[in-house]
C-alpha cells in the first residue's frame, strides 16, 4: 500500500525520512533527503543523495510518486523467504521480463457513491496492461464505462489519472555510496499522480469565480452528476462543489484523484503467480514535517490488534511510547489555528460551566467551549486576550502546553499531580461528546465526528498513567533521585555549560 500526491511540476518530489530535531525548535521532527530514485531516459533508475528538499517548482508542487518493488517467496517449502525480483532469479526459474505483465485499474468513485449511480464513475476501461520489458511511461486515461447512455466524460474525451512505468532493472554495483542502501538491479514500477485538476461541465466554467477552466468543462451536464442534491450516502455530505453557497446541489465537478489497484503475473511452466498493491492519491502534504498523533498505521493497527503486544512491552518501551505519541500530539497542535476553529465550531456550544469565570483571563465569549467557565479549562491559568503581540492566543497556548508535555518526565510530574486530569481532557474512542475541548478539539474524523485515538492507543495510554499513579510508584525517578534528563534535555544542558565555558574563557 503507498499514498501518492497530487502535483502539477513534472519534477517528482525526493525521498525523505523524519528525523529528530532541535528540540527547542517549533516541532520535534525534521525530513531530510534520503537514497533519491531519478528515472533516467532508458527507464533505470540512478540513485542520488539529494542535498535540499524542494517541494514546488514555482507555483506548482512536486507531485509524490512512489516505487513498487516486486518481491517473491522463494525456496522450497517450509523455508520459503521474502526475497527481490531480479532478472537473475526470473532467469533461474525459467523465466525473464517478457514473462511479467502488470495491469494496473484506476477509479474514481466519489460522483458515483455520492449519486448511487455507477454510471458517473470514471477510470481505465480497461485497465492498463504493460509487459516487464515494457519501459515507457504509460498514461492512465480516466472515461466512463462502456455502454453508458449518457457518459459523463464524451468519447474521445478524458480525465488524466497519471502515469505508470516499469523500470529497467540494471547490474547492481558494488563500489557505489549507495550499493548498500539501494538495488537497481530489482524490477520496479512507480506510479505518478496527476496534476490536481478539476473538470466539470460547462456551466462549471461560467459560475464567478470559476470552477474550472474553460478547456477543461468539457462533462456531460446530462450524465447525473451536475444537479445531483446532497444525500446520506457519504457522510460528511457536504464535500462537493454547489451551485450556490448552502444548496446542496453539485455542480458536476469531479477531480484527478483515484485509487489503483496494481496486479502482477508472472507466467511460469507450473501456472501463473499473482500479486497486487494498492496506491491512493491525495493532496499535497500539508506539513510534511509533522507527525500525526493518529496515523494510517495505527487505524490499521485498531483493526488488526493485538493487545499481547502491549501487555509485552517493558515499562520502558511503553513510556517511550507514551512520550512518542505527546511528540506528535505536540506537532499536530503547532500547525492548527485553535482560535479559528474555536470560532467556528464552538459558536453554538454551550460546555458543562464551572460557577465563576476564571480571573483575568481574556478569551471570548467565555461561555462557549475554551471559555473562561469551560470545566476542562485549567482554572489557575488565565489566557490574554487576542493582541498584536499574540494574535493567536488560544494556539500559542496549546503549542505550549503541549511542547511542555512532550517531555516524559515532565508528563509523569503532571500524571501524579493530577491523577484524574488525563482522563478528563481525552476524548474517549469513538465518544458521541461533540466537539469540546476534550483533546483533540475541534478536529474531524471521516465521518465528520469528533476525532479521537485509536482504541488500542487510548487503552495504552491510560494503563501508562494508572502505572505511574499507582502507590508507591516513581516512575522514572531512580531511588528517590532527581529524574533523568530526556536526550534532548541533556543535549541543550551540554549546549549551554559549553556557552558558559566559552564566556568565561573571554571566547564571547
Amino acid at each position: 500500500m503507498a499514498i501518492a500526491r497530487l502535483g502539477g511540476s513534472l519534477t517528482p518530489l525526493v525521498a525523505f525520512e523524519w528525523a529528530r530535531g532541535d528540540p527547542h525548535a517549533i516541532a520535534e521532527t525534521r525530513i531530510r533527503p534520503t537514497w533519491t530514485l531519478d528515472v533516467l531516459p532508458d527507464g533505470s533508475a540512478s540513485p542520488r543523495m539529494p542535498a535540499t528538499i524542494v517541494v514546488r517548482d514555482g507555483a506548482l508542487l512536486r507531485p509524490v510518486a512512489p516505487f513498487f518493488e516486486l518481491w517473491a517467496l522463494a525456496g522450497d517449502e517450509p523455508a520459503l523467504a521474502a526475497v527481490p525480483v531480479t532478472p537473475d532469479l526470473l532467469a533461474s526459474n525459467g523465466a525473464s521480463e517478457r514473462d511479467l505483465t502488470f495491469t494496473v485499474e484506476a477509479m474514481n468513485l466519489k460522483a458515483a457513491r455520492r449519486t448511487g449511480r455507477a454510471s458517473v464513475r470514471f477510470g481505465t476501461f480497461p485497465p492498463v496492461e504493460v509487459r516487464g520489458d515494457n519501459h515507457g511511461a504509460l498514461q492512465l486515461l480516466g472515461s466512463s464505462p462502456p455502454g453508458t447512455p449518457q457518459p459523463m466524460i464524451p468519447a474521445g474525451r478524458f480525465v488524466p489519472l497519471g502515469q505508470v512505468q516499469v523500470l529497467r532493472p540494471v547490474p547492481q554495483p558494488a563500489d557505489q555510496p549507495w550499493s548498500s542502501a539501494v538495488r537497481v538491479d530489482v524490477v520496479r514500477l512507480r506510479f505518478t499522480p496527476a496534476q490536481g485538476r478539476f473538470f466539470g461541465p460547462p456551466g462549471a466554467a461560467q459560475v464567478q469565480p470559476p470552477a474550472v477552466p474553460l478547456a477543461q468543462a468539457f462533462l456531460n451536464a446530462a450524465a447525473g452528476w451536475e444537479g445531483a442534491p446532497q444525500s446520506d450516502r457519504v457522510v460528511p455530505a457536504d464535500t462537493v462543489d454547489e451551485t450556490a453557497p448552502g444548496s446542496g446541489i453539485s455542480l458536476g465537478v469531479v477531480d484527478d484523484t483515484c485509487d489503483a489497484r496494481i496486479m502482477a503475473e508472472l507466467a511460469l511452466a507450473g501456472g501463473p503467480v499473482r500479486c497486487s498493491a494498492n496506491v491512493t492519491v491525495g493532496p499535497p502534504q500539508y506539513a510534511p514535517d509533522r507527525r500525526p498523533f493518529l496515523s494510517l498505521a495505527d487505524e490499521i493497527n485498531d483493526r488488526q490488534h493485538d493487545p499481547g503486544r502491549d501487555a509485552a512491552l517493558s515499562d520502558a518501551d511503553r513510556a517511550a511510547w507514551v512520550e512518542d505519541l505527546f511528540e506528535r500530539a505536540f506537532e499536530t497542535a503547532s500547525a492548527m489555528d485553535l482560535d479559528f476553529w474555536r470560532a467556528v465550531i464552538a459558536r453554538p456550544l454551550r460546555p458543562d460551566e464551572r460557577r465563576s469565570e476564571i480571573p483575568s483571563d481574556g478569551v471570548p465569549q467565555p461561555t462557549r467551549a475554551m471559555g473562561g467557565q469551560d470545566r476542562l479549562r485549567d482554572p489557575e491559568i488565565a489566557i490574554p486576550a487576542p493582541s498584536g503581540n499574540i494574535p493567536l492566543p488560544l494556539s500559542e497556548r496549546a503549542r505550549e502546553r503541549h511542547r511542555d508535555l512532550s517531555d516524559i518526565a515532565a508528563l509523569e510530574s503532571w500524571v501524579r499531580e493530577h491523577p484524574d486530569r488525563l482522563g478528563e481532557i481525552i476524548r474517549a474512542p469513538f465518544a458521541d461528546t461533540g466537539f469540546s475541548m476534550q483533546m483533540p478539539p475541534f478536529m474531524r474524523n471521516s465521518n465528520a465526528r469528533a476525532l479521537s485515538l485509536a482504541r488500542w492507543q487510548y487503552d495504552l495510554l491510560m494503563a501508562w498513567a494508572d502505572a505511574v499513579t499507582a502507590p508507591g510508584t516513581l516512575g522514572a525517578v531512580p531511588d528517590g533521585g532527581l529524574a533523568p534528563l530526556s536526550p534532548e534535555a541533556a543535549e541543550r544542558r551540554r549546549q549551554v555549560l559549553a556557552a558558559l565555558d566559552a564566556a568565561r574563557d573571554g571566547n564571547v
